[in-house]
Formats: structure tokens, C-alpha cells, sequence
């Protein structure tokens, strides 16, 4: 495995977690915003 083929498959994984934690996070706020009955 190449230098270039270890750094585009931690591009690719980095991409995938920072997705991950985004779809989390809105996952949490609308939780928030939907059990304070609207009202952020």
C-alpha cells in the first residue's frame, strides 16, 4: 500500500466519522427541540 493509498483511505474514514457525528448531533437537536415542545 502506497503513501497516497493510506492517505485517500484516511481521507475516506475521516469523511465517514465526521458524518457520522454530524447525523448525531442533528439526531440530538431535534430531540432537544422536539421534547421542549418547540420552544428552543
Amino acid at each position: 500500500m502506497t503513501h497516497e493509498e493510506k492517505r485517500r483511505n484516511n481521507v475516506r474514514l475521516g469523511l465517514i466519522l465526521a458524518t457520522v457525528a454530524v447525523v448525531f448531533f442533528l439526531g440530538f437537536m431535534a430531540r432537544v427541540v422536539l421534547l421542549s415542545g418547540g420552544r428552543a
